[in-house]
């Protein structure tokens, strides 16, 4: 295992001293793959509940479009995150 720890050493060092020569690359314009397309989700903890986010990209329109919804701690999270999921998917 010594390997894998020098191995990343090697490579922490690399990037610590080649980090300015990063920064001034050209970022990626689109995803090859089409992985930005579709919806996602993200789940938030926050006292009394959860956040649920979801995130869409409209490529024809270029915009991006996010919707809200809160789940409190006396609902049933499954069952309630299963309908907005259902929601959403029925508005794309």
């Amino acid at each position: 295992m010594k390997w894998f720890d020098r191995w990343f050493a090697e490579k922490y060092r690399w990037a610590r001293n080649n980090l300015n020569e990063t920064v001034r690359a050209e970022p990626v314009r689109s995803d090859p793959h089409g992985l930005n397309d579709g919806m996602s989700i993200n789940l938030k903890q926050v006292i009394g509940g959860r956040l649920v986010t979801f995130h869409y990209y409209d490529r024809q329109r270029d915009e991006n479009h996010n919707r809200t919804y809160i789940i409190t701690d006396e609902q049933d999270f499954e069952r309630e995150l299963g309908k907005i999921i259902t929601l959403e998917a029925m508005r794309q």
